[in-house]
């Protein structure tokens, strides 16, 4: 699987965030059914996330204490954090999940992955429902394409932070996990 980093998403999207790296190799392969896999430990340092005009690698607000991406803005938009080549067949559900905190957001702030399969049209899933707003701490995210089909052997995957209004918003912790069905 090779990381493709991101820069602008939308003409209303943040500076240019991402990183060089590859992300962190996933633990040890599991049978097929036998739980589910971490496909990609998406890690937020220093080195890994360049400081923009709207977001910055924040070293003292963590909620794995590694740091965090800090996105700061007054128009919200759609932060591409990275995109995934070369996947290859996914075998089960693919899970995208992180934790956001939010410090005077008028609006809300959610995870969004993308799937663009071989075959048919891209499909997305946003975590409107867990979503963070106003002023909250450290919240998990999940989310999960309930019709696995949808992305079952995907080209590229899109993972993604929507902020809908203005404030400031922490992004930490992001994996990619796959999941077995039934």
């Amino acid at each position: 699987m090779n990381l493709r980093p991101l820069a602008l998403a939308t003409a209303i999207a943040f500076s240019a965030c991402g990183t060089d790296s590859a992300p962190e190799p996933a633990g040890g392969a599991r049978p097929p059914g036998a739980g589910p896999v971490e496909l990609a430990h998406f890690r937020l340092d220093a080195g890994a996330v360049p400081a923009g005009r709207d977001a910055t690698f924040d070293a003292h607000v963590s909620q794995d204490g590694a740091g965090s991406l800090r996105v700061e803005t007054t128009r919200g938009g759609r932060l591409r954090l990275y995109e995934l080549d070369d996947v290859g067949s996914v075998q089960g559900r693919l899970v995208y999940t992180g934790f956001l905190k939010s410090q005077d957001l008028r609006g809300r702030a959610f995870l969004e992955m993308w799937c663009r399969p071989a075959e048919g049209d891209p499909a997305f899933v946003r975590g409107v429902p867990r979503s963070v707003a106003g002023t909250s701490d450290w919240t998990p995210q999940e989310i999960g394409f309930s019709n696995p089909d949808l992305c079952r052997n995907p080209v590229s995957i899109e993972l993604n932070v929507v902020i809908q209004g203005s404030g400031i918003v922490w992004i930490d912790d992001l994996r990619l996990w796959s999941v077995p069905v039934g």
